[in-house]
Order: C-alpha cells, then sequence, then structure tokens
C-alpha cells in the first residue's frame, strides 16, 4: 500500500524533461500560444524577397485527407512547383499547412474563423468567445421574429396601429416590447460582429506593413476592411434608427433593413474582388484547409437539423386522431425529399476537388443553403398543414355522423364520448355546457307552444355543436401548430364564439339563407392563411434548390463531355419547370377556405392542389426524377466510354 502511495507522488518534485516524456512537452509547447502572431510567413535569412520565405516551422499536423484536392501532377517540373518551400505560390490553396485549430474548436473554427490569416492565438481565442456571444445573442433574439413588423403590421396586430399606451392591449404591449428589444439587439450585434471582423483585418494589415518593409505594400489587403468599414457604419446607423421612435413606423422599419442590405452587400462585392486578385510582392497567408470540406460540413449541419425538425413532427401526428394513407406518404415523402436533396448536392456531376472559381463557388452557397434551409423549414410544415387537415377533416366528420346518428342519449353518449376525447374536448364539460345552454334559453322562451319551444331548443342544440365543432378543430390544431401561429383578433372571434350566443347565431341564420357560415369560415381561414401560403410558394423554393445545384456544379468544374452538360441542364430545367408550377396561384379566388360549394370550385389551382395532398408528393417526385436522370446518365456514359475504348483497341 505504501509502495503505491510512493509511485503515485513519485513525481510530484520532478523537473520536466522532455527527453523521457516528449509527448508531454509538445503537447505543452501547442498549448503555449502567443498573444498574437504575424500570419504572414517570416522573412528567410538568406533571401531578401519576402515571397521566397519558407514555411513557419510548428509542430508536426496530420495532414487532410485529399479528399478534395486537384490530381497530382505526373511530371517532375510541375511537382517542384507544388512544394511548400519552394518560392512560387502553391497551386492547389486548399492544402493544409501552418498552425491548425485543434478539433474541439472546429464547431467555433467554422463559424467565427474570419479568414485564411487566422492562427491560434490568444487573440484569436479571444475573438472565437466574442463571436460566440454574437451567436448566441442573435440566437436569443431571432427566434420567431417577423420581419414585416412595422412595414405590413403591428407586432401583435394584423394591422398597422399607433403605439397608445392608453388603450393597448397586454398582449400588443408583450408583443411591442418583445419586437423593439429583439431590433435593437440584433443590429447593435450585427453590428459589433463587423467591428470584431475590421479589428482581425486591420491587424493583417498592420503585420503586412510591418512584414514588407522596404517592399511595396499590398494595398489589396486593404480592400474588405473598407467595405467592412462602410459596412459596420450602415449597421450602426441601423441600429441608432432602432432606438428612435421613427423605426416604429413603415418608412423608418424600412430603412433599417435597406441599410444592412447594403451593408452585406458591401461586404460580398469586397470578398469576390478581394479573392479574384492575387496579392502582390508574393505574399501567402496560412491556409487552414479546402473550403469545399467547410461547406459540406455545413450542408450537412443543416440537413441534418432538417431531419430532426421533421421527426419532431411524428410526436403530434401520434396523438393526432385519423391517421390516413395521405399523413403515410406524406410522411415517406418527406424522407425520399430530404436524402436525394442530400444525393444531389455531394454526388454532382463531377468530382468534389479543388475549386478554381473560388469566390463566385463560395457565393453561390448562399442562395443554396438559404433554400435548403427554407425548403426543409417548408416541408416540415406542409407536413403539420396536411396531417391537421386529415385529422380535423375526420374529426369533424365523426361528430357530425355520431350527432346525426344517435337515436338515444346512450347511444349519444357512447359514441360521442371517445370522439370529444380524441379532440381533447371533456365529454361531461361540453354535456354539462349543452344542458345549461337548453334551461337558460328555455326559460328566457317563457310559456310558448310545444313546436316553438322545440325550434328554440334545437337552435341551441346547432349553437352548442357549432362551438364543439370550432373546439375541436382548435384543439388540433394546436397539437400540430405553436399558439403564436394565431393572432390576437383571431383568439378574440374565437371566445366570442364560444361566449356570444348571437354572434354563432349569425352563422346559422346565414347557414339557412345563402349555405354559407362567415364566422366560422373567417376563424378558420385567419388560421390556416400562413399554413396554405406555405403550399403556395414551396415549389419555387424546391426549384431554387435545383438552379443552385446546377450553377455550382457549372462554376466549379467546366463541364467536359455532353453527359456532364446533360446532368447540368436537367437541373436547370427541374429547377425551372418546378419554379413554372407557380402559375398555379394565378386566377380564381385567392382564398383557402370557403364555407359555400362555389367558392371552393372558383379557388385557384394551387389550393385544390394542396387539397388533393400533392405538394409533397410532387416534391419528392422532381428530386427522385432527377436522381434517376443523373444516375441514368452515369451508366450511359460509362458504357459508352467503354465501348469507345475496345472500339480503339481492336483498331
Amino acid at each position: 500500500m505504501s509502495r503505491r502511495h510512493s509511485s503515485l507522488f513519485l513525481h510530484v518534485n520532478s523537473d520536466p524533461n522532455p527527453n523521457v516524456n516528449p509527448t508531454l512537452w509538445e503537447h505543452r509547447l501547442r498549448q503555449r500560444r502567443p498573444i498574437s502572431r504575424n500570419p504572414f510567413e517570416p522573412e528567410d535569412s538568406s533571401v531578401k524577397d519576402y515571397g521566397t520565405a519558407d514555411v513557419v516551422s510548428s509542430p508536426a499536423e496530420e495532414p487532410q485527407a485529399l479528399k478534395y484536392d486537384e490530381p497530382q501532377p505526373m511530371n517532375g517540373k510541375e511537382n517542384s512547383r507544388e512544394e511548400f518551400t519552394s518560392g512560387e505560390r502553391p497551386r492547389n490553396q486548399d492544402l493544409e499547412w501552418g498552425d491548425q485549430v485543434p478539433s474541439w474548436l472546429n464547431l467555433f473554427y467554422d463559424l467565427a474563423w474570419t479568414a485564411t490569416f487566422s492562427s491560434l492565438t490568444s487573440f484569436h481565442l479571444l475573438f472565437v468567445f466574442l463571436q460566440l456571444v454574437v451567436f448566441g445573442a442573435l440566437a436569443a433574439t431571432t427566434r420567431g421574429f417577423d420581419v414585416s413588423n412595422y412595414i405590413l403590421h403591428s407586432p401583435g396586430s394584423l394591422q398597422l396601429e399607433t403605439y397608445d399606451a392608453i388603450t393597448i392591449t397586454p398582449d400588443r404591449y408583450k408583443a411591442e416590447r418583445l419586437t423593439k428589444i429583439s431590433l435593437r439587439v440584433i443590429t447593435f450585434v450585427l453590428a459589433f460582429s463587423r467591428l470584431l471582423l475590421l479589428i482581425q483585418h486591420l491587424r493583417v494589415a498592420i503585420y503586412a506593413k510591418l512584414t514588407s518593409k522596404s517592399s511595396r505594400f499590398p494595398r489589396r489587403l486593404l480592400i474588405v476592411p473598407t467595405a467592412l468599414f462602410v459596412s459596420m457604419g450602415l449597421f450602426f446607423a441601423s441600429f441608432a434608427i432602432s432606438l428612435r421612435s421613427f423605426s416604429r413606423e413603415p418608412h423608418g422599419a424600412k430603412l433599417k433593413f435597406i441599410l444592412c442590405g447594403v451593408g452585406l452587400f458591401v461586404e460580398i462585392v469586397a470578398h469576390v474582388v478581394r479573392f479574384q486578385l492575387e496579392i502582390s510582392q508574393g505574399i501567402r497567408l496560412r491556409s487552414h484547409g479546402s473550403i469545399t470540406g467547410r461547406l459540406n460540413d455545413i450542408t450537412t449541419i443543416i440537413l441534418g437539423e432538417g431531419i430532426n425538425a421533421i421527426a419532431g413532427t411524428f410526436y403530434a401526428i401520434e396523438q393526432a386522431p385519423g391517421f390516413s394513407g395521405p399523413t403515410g406518404s406524406a410522411i415517406v415523402c418527406c424522407g425520399i425529399i430530404v436524402f436525394f436533396l442530400a444525393y444531389l448536392y455531394f454526388e454532382g456531376p463531377a468530382p468534389l476537388k479543388f475549386v478554381r472559381r473560388r469566390a463566385a463557388w463560395v457565393m453561390m452557397h448562399f442562395p443554396w443553403l438559404l433554400s435548403t434551409i427554407l425548403l426543409l423549414e417548408g416541408v416540415k410544415n406542409q407536413l403539420l398543414f396536411s396531417s391537421f387537415l386529415d385529422s380535423a377533416t375526420f374529426l369533424v366528420s365523426k361528430i357530425s355522423d355520431a350527432v346525426d346518428a344517435a337515436n338515444d342519449l346512450t347511444q349519444f353518449n357512447d359514441t360521442l364520448r371517445p370522439l370529444l376525447l380524441q379532440g381533447g374536448i371533456s365529454f361531461d364539460t361540453e354535456y354539462q355546457s349543452w344542458m345549461n345552454l337548453l334551461r337558460s334559453k328555455l326559460a328566457a322562451a317563457g310559456n310558448q307552444s310545444e313546436s316553438a319551444l322545440d325550434a328554440v331548443a334545437n337552435e341551441a342544440t346547432v349553437v352548442w355543436f357549432l362551438r364543439v365543432q370550432l373546439s375541436a378543430t382548435l384543439n388540433t390544431y394546436l397539437n400540430f401548430m405553436d399558439n403564436d401561429s394565431i393572432s390576437e383578433t383571431t383568439y378574440s372571434n374565437i371566445q366570442k364564439y364560444r361566449n356570444d350566443y348571437d354572434f354563432v347565431l349569425e352563422d346559422i341564420n346565414s347557414l339557412s339563407q345563402s349555405d354559407s357560415m362567415p364566422h366560422f369560415v373567417e376563424i378558420l381561414g385567419d388560421m390556416l392563411k400562413p399554413s396554405a401560403d406555405n403550399g403556395r410558394y414551396i415549389m419555387a423554393i424546391c426549384g431554387l434548390t435545383f438552379i443552385c445545384l446546377a450553377s455550382m456544379n457549372l462554376i466549379q468544374s467546366w463541364p467536359r463531355d455532353r453527359f456532364q452538360w446533360a446532368s447540368i441542364f436537367s437541373r436547370y430545367a427541374m429547377g425551372i419547370s418546378m419554379t413554372l408550377l407557380l402559375f398555379l396561384n394565378l386566377g380564381g379566388t385567392q382564398s383557402y377556405v370557403e364555407s359555400t360549394d362555389a367558392g371552393l370550385n372558383g379557388r385557384a389551382a394551387v389550393f385544390r392542389w394542396i387539397d388533393a395532398s400533392w405538394v409533397l408528393p410532387t416534391l419528392a417526385l422532381a428530386y427522385a426524377i432527377q436522381f434517376i436522370i443523373d444516375t441514368a446518365l452515369v451508366y450511359v456514359s460509362v458504357w459508352h466510354t467503354k465501348r469507345l475504348a475496345a472500339r480503339g483497341s481492336r483498331a
């Protein structure tokens, strides 16, 4: 026991010994990072020209897999040009060299690393932390944020309203305060992030000036900092506007977004120009590997989050009544869409390799990633919407059948009780509400004839029945959708429908005269409008993903044969075809919910497409057909190549 104790504390007073513990020594050398470090190569003492310097020596790093690299040249002359220690610029800028970030920082590395001149110093660790704060603040304030606030409507309202502290409701005050704080935080955090990037770019410019010494300063290094300075000013101007009451007016709200958009556009232009120009005097920065892999990782993360979001809807589907074939097919279609969306990105007509037109290819990823996010969100919402329609239709029809088929009270109770439970309604509570309504209306009718009292009882029963139908529909809707998706005005009408007898009676009278229920239809239409609008425009987002895929394939590698061209052309054609489905929105009534058969038949074709549950199957077919086309082209091209090779060998 004493021997174990002695060996445990044997090296309490021992000095560090690199020869005995070389791994520990190398680990400490990596952990001992300077506050800041010159991102450029140090000047070689034997050579005056900076461009011929050797690479900074550092602990050996594992080389990155050559998955995204160009094929290596075969002759010795070209091979000599690829050596890191050569005096010329490496042909493949995606090779890893220099100090590399550790794997545990990969997440922040992908998000916050500003450029290839970053190195793992205390300076950059501090800025990684500040960028993490920026992303956290944006995540906290952008959830549920509506960019149309103060432009199309006031927060918590369906229309633009003046802010009056005397007449404002508590719910609208809460929405107003949340929107005001969110706008201020978002604009300030975005401006602050531009400041962080500007500081890091200026740091590099200072090091470049110190390193170049007598050589001409590479002024191209000032392109991005200048754009960041302009962008930062525009973002801070947007933040200043958000502090004034003018920001809560339509013109002020639009001006904020215009300033932010111009700032981002200036940065994009600067980066495109900067990437396309080579830095003078041969100055090279440390490279952190292939940007292709980074963008692939971001796409993978987005697809994974989309899968999680879609899978999260299954919890609501499990609880809802009326699971049917359309719902099951919609789930299968979601899987097909996600799988082939990923396949078409990662399995393009050309191999993933060193990207020649890096700036254009990287910038093309912005609409691609945006369209992917919007598509996956739209697919999730469409799955929820179609599942709600199936469940609500099933529940409403079953309740109507139960009421119509009931011959006695016992049968009525036994049939209606389980249906109301599926709709989240207590049968005992609703039955008691029905009895109370009958007693109050019969008491108010007084001494009248039996036929008159029967008419009063029937009228009260119909009112109660419509309220039950609305409650069942609302509960089913809330099982799939968030409470925030229902406006305050709609909630007010729902409460009025539940408590105001005359309000429901107007629907009954209208139903007997014109076969319509204006109040019930208005409530249902307001609830379903956001989901119906999602189905109206999701095909355009799907088409955009195909167009982005084709554009990235074209930019990355010019097609080398007709089969590669055919794949790109087919993706463009599929994207345009899906976008043309927007014409389904033309003509007819632009309202999804109508109370009469004539109104339903006169709607735009897109709404009949939604009712037929063909939205998700159409998207799934588009991706599946494109997969079949690409696969067929691969097989045909291989067969054709082998046939030509065999013909050449025989010749």
